[in-house]
């Protein structure tokens, strides 16, 4: 298992990587399976914020509701899923990032399956 710390370095290398717009806009915090708040990927799932440089869009990972309004909600990432972008096996965080919409659209190879939205938006 990966410590939080990890988890931010080789998420944000990704981001990097994969979808340069957005950025960690808060400290990662380790969900548990037994708090209902929490969206989890499974045991070892981690929660974060990003902020979309440009347009200053929010989206949350591993909380299901919250309180900024104007965010979009997803499930948290994996531990297993950074491991394999540390082993430089790719195609796990490609395929998360298409599926909480950060991933550079010209980056998506044409054989990726295309995942239906999953996300929450809290309503007012």
């Amino acid at each position: 298992m990966l410590l939080p710390e990890q988890v931010q370095r080789l998420f944000q290398l990704a981001l990097v990587e994969f979808a340069p717009d957005w950025e960690i806009a808060g400290a990662i915090t380790e969900l548990s399976l037994s708090n209902a708040e929490h969206w989890v990927s499974g045991i070892g799932t981690f929660g974060l914020i990003l902020r979309n440089r440009q347009t200053s869009g929010v989206k949350v990972l591993g909380w299901r509701t919250g309180r900024i309004q104007s965010a979009t909600y997803f499930r948290g990432i994996s531990y297993r899923v950074l491991e394999a972008y540390a082993d430089r096996i790719t195609d796990p965080i490609r395929r998360y990032f298409e599926e909480i919409g950060v991933l550079v659209s010209q980056d998506t190879p044409a054989w990726s399956p295309k995942f239906p939205e999953r996300s929450h938006t809290r309503s007012a």
